[in-house]
């Protein structure tokens, strides 16, 4: 555990740096409510075939995306402000709050949500492989 903390750090220290040379990319605003802007997108040159990107979200109360899966994709949601509510297939349900990171393994399907009154941001750290697409939608 505590090696998967340090890589963990060393990866968000990492991304943190990286940041402040990266292009931004425009807002977009999804259907469901919520608008996601792209922070960055970079090979990762130590793991071959392999990117990272950083997105930050901006979810009003009561939006949610549909169920989906990341493709051998990892990810890592961190909330800096409110709450998100994670829905997952078969019914498992977790609420990450203001501080908090969840991690969703690959091909896991799932769904977050802002469930309640107030405003949430977050920002999205995903690994995956570059031939495949950043999620795919899942029937529930």
């Amino acid at each position: 555990m505590k090696r998967y903390l340090l890589y963990l750090a060393v990866f968000v220290g990492g991304v943190t740096l990286g940041l402040a040379g990266s292009r931004v990319v425009p807002a977009q605003t999804s259907s469901g409510g919520y608008s996601t802007k792209m922070l960055l997108r970079a090979d990762l040159e130590n793991l071959p075939g392999q990117e990272v990107l950083i997105f930050a979200s901006d979810w009003p109360p009561g939006s949610k995306l549909s169920m989906h899966t990341h493709p051998d994709g990892h990810e890592f949601v961190y909330v800096i402000e409110g709450e998100q509510t994670f829905h997952f297939q078969g019914g498992a349900r977790k609420t990450v709050r203001s501080g908090e990171v969840l991690y969703t393994q690959p091909n896991t399907a799932h769904f977050g949500e802002n469930a309640t009154a107030m405003p949430l941001k977050a920002i999205v750290f995903r690994i995956k492989p570059k031939a495949q697409p950043i999620s795919v939608e899942v029937s529930k």
